[in-house]
Formats: C-alpha cells, structure tokens, sequence
C-alpha cells in the first residue's frame, strides 16, 4: 500500500499497523503490487481535477459566485461567509496531498526507472500546477516534508514552494521533448486528457507557467526567478495555447455501465443557489456604477449559466442571485425564485450537467493574463486585443452563436477603445470565463477585490466592482471594514495533530485568515 501523507490519514495507518498481525489484507497474491506510469497516470489526473474543482466550488463561495440556502450550521453557508468549518477546510489539502500527489510523485520515479521521460514531464507540470495551487490557498504547505512520511511535517511558505515550482514547469517541458526508451510506455496509454499529444502537453506546461509568474504581479519587476517579469510572462504565453482545442480540460463521460459525472456536478446540490454579483455581472446590473457595468446588457452566456425560476409567480426568469450584503437570512430552501445550480432538464447548464467539462488551464484563460500583462505595461491596445480575444474564446468554448457574440462584443458592456479599456474590464470579465475556477479568487486577492487606498470599499477605484464584504461576516476574524479574506484556514488535521508546529505560523490566532499570502504583498 503507497503512503499517504495528510497527518490523520498517516497517524490512523500507524495505529492501525501497530497491531502484531501476520496477515498482510493490502497485498494481492494473484496481480503485481506496482503500477506502472501508464497505470498511475488516469488516477492521478482524475484527483488532480477532483483537488481542484472541489477548491472551485470553494471559491466560488468565497467570490459570491454562488451562495446557499440559509442554515446557520451548514459548513459552506458560514463558508459564504468566510467561516470554515471541519471539511470545508481539509478536502482540497486532503485529496492533493492523500490521493494526487503522491500517485504523480509515484509515477514520475517509476518512468525515470523506465525512461518514459513524457511521463515524466506530464508529472512535474502536474506538480507544479497542483502545490502551486495548494499554496495559493493556504499561503503554506508541506512541500519538502509533504511525500516524506512525516506525520508532523514542516511547512513551507510560497515564496518557498514558488522558487521550487517554476523550474518544474522548465524541467517538464525537458523531459517532455527527450526520446523516449524503447520499450517505455506510450504517453497516449495512459493519457485521458490529451491522448499522448505531447506539443499540446508542452503548451499546457507553458501556460501553468505563465499563470504562476503572472501571479507576482504586486512584487517588483525585473527578471529574476521571483520578480515580477512582463516579458517573461508574455514569451510563455506566445508557446501555450493557441486556441480552444489546446485547453486544459477532463473528459467526463456518461455510459449504461458507469456515470462519471463531472465534478461540479457532483459538486452541486439545490442547496447551492447563483450569487448576486455573479448575476450582475452577467446581466450588467452592478449598482451605482452608471457605466458600461451597468449597460443592462445581458450577456449571452447568462442563458446557459444562470437557472431559470420553474415556479410561482416569476416562472420563466431568471433565478435570484443570493445577496451576501443583505441583513437578512434569505434564501429559505422553500423560497422557488432561488434555484439550485446543478444541471437539470429544465435548467441545462454549461458547467453542472453529468458530463460537463472542467478546465484546469482554458485559451480563455491565457488571452486573459495576456490582456492584464500588456495593460500593466501600458501597452492597452494590445491588452484591448488580448481582452475581446479572451472573451470570444469563452464564449466560443460554450457554443454562443457568432451573431450573438458579435453583438455582445460591440455593446457598451465591452470597451470598445484603448483608452476605455480598465483594469475592472479585464478582470471581471476573466471572472465569468473561470466560473467555479479557483483563479478567480487569487486574482481578486491580487487586485484587492473593490478596495480603494483607504483599505476600504470603494465602488469607483476598485477593481471588482460591487464587490463588498458579506454582511454576515465572520467577525471573530474578520473584525473590520479593512479585513478581508486572503488564505483558507490551515486544514483541521494539522491544526490537530501538528499544533506546535502550525501555531508558530499563528494558525490559531483569529487574524489569521486576513494575512496574505506572499505574492500578495507589495514591493
């Protein structure tokens, strides 16, 4: 049996061994107790795209995406409010850690014993995209001790892990273009995303580098490793995707004989309900901004993203968003003008049917960062170019008509000139092409949500617009209007059987959750 790592897991497998038992249950005398790369590897990208649609569903929580129906006790209605409780916290730590990393880890020695360098490759930008996500969230992670065993382990912080993950991305794409042994495995074997397409693979390893480095963008540019590095980043987008066929994304499949249903169906239930500012954003409605984000033009995904209201006087319309800077404890499950975001006959949705596609990495996506970088440069004609590109893709990836997207891009809810173009046009537009990604809410945090310089919301120097702290915060550590959400809470097993080593990275303080993680501090 392979070791696990997250502590519990580790800490019951030595109780559980600790007995003096002759009788070995895990071992099969009739198969081979090794698997091999092309084995390894459908498990693996299967629990890499679990690890990270689970933290989506998070996220989308967290970014008022969506919302859920009023139960104090429930974990992911306090999650809405920036509450974690058991579970909410350790399921993303614990699916990388238990059931990812540890198979890619596995595979990745196993092909370099073969010298099937394609796997390889696909193993380090596996690692580099899931600890760089971990991270991301959590600000630490057990990155040197995390395959070590080590019930106690060390952590790591990201400015660490970052400095360890970047030359991954440079290292698979190495490994990737290297000839294969002989009688290595075929990558296209084991390969369920790309089917052994080893460019699509490198361009894949590109754009998880482009997104990481793109990620420092409040650290001071230059081109070392941990620098802020425009040029850089663009270079690694000019050799990623080029087109929707390139993405990211895993093949769910419904059959008579086993549904594998997506994750975000799965994901799901009536209890998770669409946010307001989601639906503002897709309808155009955003208060008080008397601009193009408040054009009240609809966007032609809303159709296939937004639930219809199946009873009662507003059947027909589109479901209400749940307001999270409302006073009061709306929606109730009884209340029909609230409508669930799984997938139905009724309401059939992009992202929540049976075998809706999940992105890891969208050409969406990469255009997206393409348009930030250039604005930042002051290059806005072409981050004006890279932003409608960014648009098109998503909306091309989701089936909109040529006419219906030619329309929506030529509306005032697009900016229509260089000089138009802002920052909040970008972002918020990226923010429905990730719908459920986990990106959205680290390029929040790299914005600073709708904060003006006073730490504040302020509604006309934000970024995000409309986006305000929810009104039932939890206030234990989120005490002031400057406090928002800027990691996850560590995950409950390490609070429990790591304590001395977690509280010294003042895990249990209560302004815990409100320290940033490191790229989320100026230079």
């Amino acid at each position: 049996m392979k070791k696990i790592t997250t502590t519990l897991i580790i800490l019951l497998g030595l109780i559980i061994t600790s007995c003096d038992y002759d009788l070995d249950i895990n071992t099969s005398p009739n198969s081979a107790q090794e698997a091999s790369p092309d084995q390894r590897l459908p498990y693996a990208l299967t629990e890499t795209f679990d690890f990270y649609g689970s933290h989506g569903t998070r996220v989308a929580a967290l970014t008022q995406q969506m919302g859920y129906i009023y139960s104090p006790s429930a974990r992911y209605y306090q999650l809405e409010n920036w509450q974690f409780q058991n579970n909410a916290d350790a399921w993303v730590w614990q699916c990388w850690y238990g059931y990812a990393w540890v198979n890619i880890d596995e595979m990745v020695q196993d092909a370099e014993d073969l010298g099937a360098w394609h796997y390889v490759g696909v193993g380090k930008i596996l690692e580099a995209f899931g600890c760089g996500a971990l991270v991301d969230a959590y600000g630490y992670m057990a990155y040197q001790d995390g395959l070590a065993g080590n019930i106690q382990p060390d952590y790591d912080d990201a400015e660490y892990v970052y400095s360890q993950v970047l030359p991954l991305c440079d290292e698979a794409i190495a490994d990737l273009q290297k000839t294969q042994a002989e009688d290595a495995p075929t990558l296209a074997a084991g390969d369920i995303m790309y089917n052994g397409d080893v460019d699509k693979w490198i361009k894949f390893a590109y754009g998880v580098k482009a997104r990481l480095m793109s990620h420092l963008s409040k650290k001071a540019e230059g081109t070392d490793l941990l620098s802020y590095n425009p040029s850089g980043i663009l270079s690694a987008l000019s050799m990623s995707f080029s087109s929707n066929d390139d993405d990211a994304s895993y093949p769910y499949e419904i059959s008579d004989i086993s549904a594998r249903r997506s994750i975000q169906y799965q994901n799901m239930s009536a209890s998770y309900k669409p946010g307001k500012l989601w639906i503002d954003y897709l309808l155009n409605t955003v208060d008080g901004t008397g601009n193009s984000w408040n054009s009240g033009v609809e966007d032609p995904r809303a159709a296939l993203l937004i639930p219809k209201i199946l009873s009662g006087d507003n059947a027909g319309e589109y479901s209400y968003g749940v307001d999270l800077t409302k006073v009061d404890s709306e929606p109730l499950a009884s209340d029909v003008n609230y409508v669930g975001l799984r997938s139905t006959d009724d309401n059939v949705l992009f992202y929540t049917q049976q075998n809706s596609p999940y992105f890891l990495l969208s050409y969406s996506e990469v255009k997206f960062i393409e348009a930030e970088v250039y604005f930042r440069e002051g290059d806005k004609a072409s981050a004006l170019t890279a932003y409608k590109a960014g648009i098109q893709a998503n909306m091309d990836k989701m089936g909109i008509s040529s006419t219906e997207s030619a329309a929506f891009l030529a509306s005032e809810a697009v900016a229509q000139s260089s000089t138009e173009l802002t920052l909040s046009h970008i972002m918020m537009q990226k923010y429905i092409a990730l719908t459920y990604s986990p990106e959205v809410w680290t390029d929040m945090r790299r914005c600073d949500y709708c904060i003006g310089s006073a730490g504040t919301y302020d509604l006309d120097a934000g970024v995000y617009k409309g986006f305000m702290r929810p009104e039932f915060v939890y206030e234990t550590a989120f005490p002031t209007e400057t406090d928002y959400i800027r990691r996850y809470q560590m995950a409950y097993y390490e609070r429990y059987y790591n304590a001395a080593k977690v509280t010294a990275l003042g895990v249990f303080e209560n302004t815990y959750m409100t320290e940033p993680v490191w790229w989320d501090t100026a230079e």
